[in-house]
C-alpha cells in the first residue's frame, strides 16, 4: 500500500521543518510532495529543508508555482501529481501542524471502513485539548457544526490536516476545486462532493494530529491576518479608539452566535468593500465569503438555503448598522440574490469565483 504525504508551504520555514520532522515516525509513508506558495525570500530555505528529508522517501518532489495559487490550488496540484504516480492513498497535511507517532498507522488500520480517514485533531501546544477541527456534522438547518469528537465515528465534513484520501475517491471526485476556492472551504467542498457520491468519511480518534487552535490566536496576530485578508472577524470591525460600544455589541453578537450555532441556519457571510477596490476580484483570501456562499448554494436544500439567506441578511444588516461601514450592503444583497436564483435554477452561472466577484462589482 503506497501512501504519499502532501503539504503546502507558505513562508515560515520553521513550521515546514517541524512538520517534516514529525513524519519520521510514520511507517508506510512512501512519498512526499511539497508545494511552495512562499514569497521569494523563503523559497531557498524551504527547498533546503525539503532536501534534508527527501531521501527518506521513494518519491519526493518540491514544486514552486509561478504565483501564489492558494491552498486549494496547491493541494489540487499535489493531489494530481500523487494520483498520476499511482499512489493508493494521499495524506494531506497543513504546514503549521504536526502528526503524532503512529498517526498514519492508526488511519491505515481502518482503510476497510471508509474512503476518507481523518485523525483526531488536538491543540499543538496542549495535546490534552481536542479541537473542533476534528470533524463536522450538519444540523437541521444545514449548518456545519464542528465538534471536538472523542469517539471514532462517521462525519460529514473534515479539516484538511491529516486527512487520508483513497485513490478511489480521486478517481471519482477529482481534486480540490481551485476555480471556486483559494484559501478556506475547499476541504468542506471536497467532503460534500465525496459524500454526494456515497463515499464514507470517518474520524479515527486513535490517530492524533496536532494543529494550532484558531480560536486562541493572539490579538496582534489576528489583526495582522485580518489586515492581510486571511481571516475575517467581526471584532475587527470597529471605529475609532473610543468606539467601545460598537466593539462590545459586535463581540456580544459574535459570542452569542457561536454559542447557539448548533441551532441556527448557516451564515453565508457578506461582501466586503475591499473586493471593489483598485485590485478588485483578484484571486486572494478575500474570496473566502464568496467561496462559502457558492458552497452553501450547492449543498443546502432549498428550504435550508432560504433560511440561510434570511438569517444572513439579518446579521449583515445588524453589522452594517453598528460597524465601521466595511460591509457593502448592496453587494451582499446581490450575492444572496444570485445564489438564490442559482439554487432555484439548479445551475451555477459562473465558471469561477472570480467571475462571480466581477458580476458583483458591476
Amino acid at each position: 500500500m503506497q501512501v504519499c504525504a502532501i503539504t503546502v508551504a507558505f513562508n515560515h520555514p520553521k513550521e515546514l521543518a517541524r512538520l517534516l520532522r514529525s513524519l519520521h515516525g510514520q511507517t508506510s509513508l512512501n512519498g512526499l510532495i511539497v508545494l511552495d506558495n512562499s514569497r521569494e525570500e523563503y523559497l531557498k530555505e524551504n527547498e533546503a529543508i525539503f532536501r534534508t528529508h527527501a531521501d527518506r522517501y521513494q518519491f519526493a518532489r518540491f514544486v514552486h508555482p509561478r504565483e501564489n495559487i492558494g491552498s486549494a490550488g496547491a493541494f489540487c496540484q499535489g493531489m494530481k501529481i500523487a494520483h498520476e504516480k499511482g499512489f493508493d492513498w494521499i495524506w494531506l497535511l497543513d504546514q503549521d501542524g504536526t502528526v503524532e507517532n503512529g498517526c498514519l498507522a492508526s488511519l491505515l488500520r481502518n482503510t476497510g471502513r471508509a474512503d476518507i480517514l481523518c485523525p483526531q485533531i488536538v491543540d499543538i501546544d496542549n495535546p490534552a485539548i481536542v479541537l473542533p477541527q476534528s470533524g463536522a456534522i450538519q444540523n437541521f438547518w444545514g449548518r456545519m457544526v464542528w465538534i471536538a469528537f472523542t469517539v471514532s465515528r462517521n462525519i460529514s465534513f473534515f479539516a484538511t490536516h491529516g486527512a487520508l484520501i483513497s485513490k478511489s475517491v480521486l478517481d471519482r471526485i477529482g481534486y480540490y476545486d481551485s476555480r471556486n476556492f483559494f484559501v478556506g472551504s475547499e476541504d468542506s467542498d471536497f467532503a460534500f462532493r465525496s459524500t454526494t457520491e456515497h463515499m464514507v468519511i470517518r474520524l479515527v480518534v486513535e490517530a492524533k494530529a496536532r494543529h494550532p487552535d484558531a480560536r486562541q490566536r493572539s490579538i496582534e496576530k489576528r489583526r495582522g491576518l485580518i489586515d492581510a485578508g486571511l481571516i475575517d472577524n467581526i471584532s475587527a470591525e470597529r471605529g475609532g479608539a473610543g468606539d467601545h460600544l460598537r466593539t462590545r455589541l459586535l463581540l456580544r453578537l459574535q459570542q452569542s452566535t457561536l454559542r447557539g450555532s448548533r441551532l441556527l441556519p448557516e451564515h453565508l457571510g457578506y461582501v466586503d468593500r475591499r473586493l471593489f477596490g483598485d485590485k478588485n476580484c483578484r484571486k486572494t483570501q478575500g474570496f473566502a465569503s464568496l467561496s462559502y456562499a457558492y458552497l452553501a448554494t450547492k449543498r443546502l436544500t432549498s428550504v435550508q438555503f432560504g433560511a440561510a439567506c434570511l438569517y444572513s441578511l439579518l446579521i449583515a444588516l445588524f453589522r452594517k448598522l453598528i460597524s465601521d461601514g466595511r460591509i457593502s450592503l448592496k453587494g451582499t444583497v446581490s450575492m444572496y440574490a444570485i445564489c438564490l436564483r442559482s439554487k432555484l435554477q439548479k445551475e451555477w452561472p459562473f465558471e469561477s469565483i472570480e467571475q462571480f466577484c466581477i458580476r458583483l462589482a458591476e
